[in-house]
């Protein structure tokens, strides 16, 4: 075995000790915050509220955080949004960034600058509520505007009680002291079930369902699910990943999984049983963060790959529950050694 192997192994040790250390302190780092008065109106236009283009000028005017009951809409349920916009700062695209929304109830959808960034919970006609959860969705850099307004819609749905943002903190956060030289935060394609077929480069997976990374499944229509699940992501990298030594990390999983980048096994936590054997379930494997190291021209430059994760789970969130998750040069992964890395999700 080579020093530089050992060297490597004793890196990413090294690393995920101190990220078990830092995941303990969750130093909320809000680059901007966005409490304070928001365009409100209740009723719902699915197909024109969400356009960052929309005039909301003659919409009512709404403290977030608060009960919409409390602010002249008392015994109101159904749908309702929220709009407002904000300045980026120099210091967010040197960032990994997250919108945080506190608590909602009871469902919601958000978009930036017209694209949906998450949600929590299942809309009508299959309402299923995600009030339990902290809302904090990732924004992709390349949707942020630098020069401009960006702006925020969010969609909710409450089927009694309170509603809205009602609650927690808001604004624009960055999380992570590490951040991925490939960021996978965001959107993944999502199933249920289980087939060994799945984890390969050239299946057909698109009419599979999109799921937010990361977040609970629980909180994003899998309510009742426990099982095994795959997540898919594609993705393209350049010719400067060429001959580079990369980490992938994958945060935090609940519970078990094995990950593959097209098609290849490149590592795994605790142990997948073959049947619904409960006692796989452990918080052992929850607590480790993922990093795991990617074999020499796994990768194909400028063409589509493909990392695939193969989920189990038996009870409370489920899946790819905090991050960071991306890909890392093994030369920056090693300077994170002394500084904190904080990991969120739902």
């Amino acid at each position: 075995m080579s020093r530089y192997f050992i060297f490597r192994i004793a890196c990413i040790f090294h690393l995920l000790c101190l990220l078990h250390i830092a995941d303990a302190q969750e130093d909320k780092s809000f680059l901007l915050r966005l409490e304070g008065s928001w365009k409100f109106s209740i009723g719902d236009s699915s197909s024109k509220w969400f356009n960052p283009e929309f005039d909301d000028t003659r919409w009512e005017s709404i403290k977030v955080p608060s009960a919409w009951e409390d602010q002249g809409f008392y015994g109101y349920d159904g749908y309702a949004w929220y709009r407002t916009s904000f300045m980026a700062t120099k210091e967010m695209k040197n960032k990994e960034i997250f919108l945080s929304l506190g608590y909602i109830n009871d469902v919601d959808q958000v978009f930036v600058n017209g694209r949906l960034i998450g949600y929590s919970g299942t809309f009508p006609p299959d309402y299923s509520p995600g009030t339990e959860a902290r809302r904090k969705y990732p924004i992709p850099l390349e949707l942020l505007n630098l020069q401009t307004k960006n702006v925020i819609a969010v969609r909710v749905y409450n089927h009694q009680m309170a509603g809205g943002i009602i609650s927690g903190d808001i604004g624009i956060c960055s999380f992570y002291t590490i951040k991925p030289d490939i960021s996978f935060l965001g959107m993944w394609l999502f199933k249920t079930g289980d087939n060994k077929a799945w984890k390969n480069l050239e299946f057909k997976d698109k009419l599979w369902k999109k799921i937010v990374v990361p977040g609970s499944w629980k909180n994003q229509g899998f309510k009742d699910y426990d099982g095994v699940a795959w997540y898919r992501k594609h993705f393209a990298v350049s010719d400067e990943f060429l001959n580079q030594k990369l980490v992938l990390v994958i945060g935090k999983i609940d519970n078990c999984d094995e990950v593959y980048v097209n098609g290849k096994l490149v590592g795994t936590t605790g142990k997948i049983p073959n049947g619904q054997d409960s006692n796989q379930h452990t918080e052992e494997n929850f607590k480790k963060i993922r990093a795991y190291n990617l074999p020499d021209n796994i990768l194909t430059p400028n063409k589509d790959n493909v990392i695939t994760i193969r989920v189990y789970d038996t009870k409370q969130r489920g899946g790819i529950v905090e991050g960071p998750v991306g890909i890392v040069k093994l030369t920056n992964f090693t300077r994170y050694f002394n500084e904190p890395i904080e990991s969120i999700g739902n």
